[in-house]
């Protein structure tokens, strides 16, 4: 990966993290928003952005609890009808249970290690019961501050580190769930985090992912005004389709991927992968 400036900061430029064709081999994405290149590899079609800011940069300037309020006043000031439009047709209308990644997690595994990768202030962690414990990952040293004391309390600890670097930290075979909940389309090696959560699962273990679904109706009614789309935090743009082909090809079998967990009339799609035979 080379090291580029963009607007005096140092990004990354990338190939495609799914099957590795070269960026400029693929066209541009008309979501495109300078200077933030998106591209649609003409390989294997996964969407992703061309420049990432390196790390540092994510945690001192475009961390996801500084970005993530600023882009949601920015879009109901300018759209206001659009942005009530997107929250009625997200489709949490009580037809289907909302999902909490601990209610997932209990229905595969009941107790052991649990690591949250982009855990933020670790109340998710925090929520899991006594059986759990609890460890994470996150890049921001403000909010990792907040779960550090739990977790060390219930025989855990949290990791102030990237994804990748956390991960490594971890032995083999050391985890029963890996939660990974609004993470994987920040993170700029996404193949190779999924490749260090396939070594750190035990061999029954489980990982919950969720992503914003780039095939879902609302992106493809809405546009560039779509509330999945975030410059620059957000590197990758799953599909079903590209989403389970990452995981496969990271030898991570799918568990659970049904029709409620990918509704196209939902933002956002769940997954549960692990070790066993694919599903």
């Amino acid at each position: 990966m080379n090291v580029v400036d963009v607007e005096g900061r140092k990004a990354i430029m990338r190939d495609c993290p799914l099957c590795e064709e070269a960026a400029a081999e693929s066209p541009h994405c008309k979501y495109s928003e300078k200077p933030w290149t998106m591209r649609s590899c003409k390989g294997c079609g996964f969407v992703f952005l061309e420049v990432a800011p390196i790390y540092e940069e994510l945690e001192e300037d475009y961390a996801w609890e500084k970005t993530s309020v600023d882009r949601e006043a920015k879009r109901r000031k300018k759209h206001p009808l659009l942005y009530k439009l997107s929250k009625s047709t997200r489709w949490r209308l009580h037809l289907f249970k909302r999902k909490k990644i601990d209610d997932i997690a209990g229905n595969y595994v009941t107790q052991g290690n649990v690591i949250d990768i982009g855990c933020g202030k670790g109340g998710q962690l925090e929520a899991l019961s006594d059986s759990y414990t609890p460890f994470g990952i996150e890049i921001s040293k403000s909010e990792a501050s907040y779960g550090k004391e739990f977790a060390k309390k219930r025989g855990g600890r949290i990791e102030v580190n990237p994804a990748l670097d956390g991960l490594k930290n971890f032995e083999e075979n050391f985890a029963s769930a890996i939660f990974m909940r609004s993470f994987l389309e920040h993170e700029a090696r996404p193949k190779e985090v999924l490749q260090e959560v396939f070594r750190v699962l035990k061999k029954d273990g489980v990982a919950i992912i969720k992503v914003p679904n780039y095939a879902c109706y609302n992106r493809t009614i809405l546009g560039v005004k779509w509330s999945g789309f975030r410059f620059p935090d957000h590197l990758n743009y799953f599909t079903p389709q590209t989403l389970r082909k990452m995981c496969i090809d990271c030898n991570l079998s799918i568990i659970r991927f049904g029709l409620k967990d990918r509704f196209p009339l939902s933002d956002n799609m769940w997954l549960v992968v692990g070790k066993g035979e694919c599903k």
